[in-house]
């Protein structure tokens, strides 16, 4: 989802960290290459090529920003050696597609370690050589929050104990229509760390970094792990940086049993592009939040 906010908004979105994800519009609103392409490979390996002539396309129609942007962007890509669910080889496209689209060599960050499916972390979560348990988390000894941090936003100072009263919750659904709402998958409350002194990102220059859960990291799922334990908040904390979390929620009748991001097409076909609900509901709830005008509420997760 990520990677699909980004090449969505480029012109906006500076940089992407990419954890256990595939290349962009690799499922190609089929849930068999979603599963077989881009997680395993029985249906072969996902082509970085097969993306570039999506974009374009799209590109060409103006369904999502100038691909041009991509060349000055920060990116981070993180495969895990343990990964079964996501195969590395299918990360790898990713790296290729970046440096298709013209990513500088010293922009793209590649990192390969010995972890499975799940959020590297310091010191929280299963052990690290765990292929797939919820929560999806594992405490690996590295501090990978930190690392995306400092390679999109830059050099920071050292992280300090986050403060539970600046997490904010507000309404994810009241920048969807009452029709978007009932194919968005969307939960009701998303989540944000703010800084004190960054209520008006935009007026106070503080960055927003938009950081998505995986697959069964809800908040239905694990309460509030994801938000609280992946070690985003205490850079957020010493660097005047806003974290935004927003949430999905289980849906089957729309074919997202475990509450995934739309990166196959249950809400729509045009799922990948500025039209996807989900993607241009996390676009107005950014903007709203730059502009100080996002709705807060102190957060009451446990």
């Amino acid at each position: 989802m990520a990677q699909q906010f980004h090449t969505a908004y480029s012109g906006t979105v500076s940089g992407v960290g990419i954890i256990a994800g595939g290349p962009y519009y690799c499922a190609k609103n089929n849930s068999f290459l979603a599963l077989n392409n881009c997680m395993s490979t029985y249906a072969g390996a996902p082509r970085a090529a097969d993306s570039v002539i999506t974009a374009k396309y799209l590109e060409a129609y103006a369904l999502i920003d100038p691909l041009d942007n991509m060349k000055s962007a920060k990116v981070y890509v993180l495969a895990g050696a343990k990964d079964k669910t996501v195969l590395p080889k299918v990360v790898n496209t990713v790296a290729q597609l970046y440096d298709a689209w013209g990513v500088k060599a010293q922009n793209l960050n590649y990192v390969y370690m010995d972890v499975g499916h799940a959020f590297p972390t310091l010191s929280f979560g299963n052990d690290c050589s765990v292929a797939s348990e919820p929560p999806f988390i594992s405490n690996c000894n590295r501090d990978v929050a930190g690392e995306i941090l400092s390679h999109l936003i830059g050099p920071l100072s050292p992280k300090i104990k986050a403060n539970p009263s600046r997490l904010f919750k507000f309404n994810q659904l009241s920048f969807a229509s009452t029709l978007e709402v009932t194919r968005l998958s969307m939960n009701t409350n998303g989540f944000a760390y703010i800084p004190e002194g960054c209520e008006n990102p935009g007026a106070a220059g503080c960055p927003i970094h938009v950081a998505f859960h995986g697959c069964r990291q809800t908040t239905d799922d694990i309460q509030d792990a994801f938000i609280t334990q992946t070690g985003y908040n205490d850079w957020a904390e010493a660097n005047r940086i806003v974290i935004l979390y927003p949430q999905t929620i289980k849906n089957a009748l729309l074919g997202n049993p475990k509450g995934c991001w739309d990166w196959w097409g249950y809400t729509t076909p045009f799922y990948h592009t500025k039209n996807g609900l989900q993607i241009k509901t996390i676009a107005a709830i950014v903007n709203a939040l730059y502009q100080g005008k996002l709705q807060l509420e102190k957060s009451r997760e446990k």
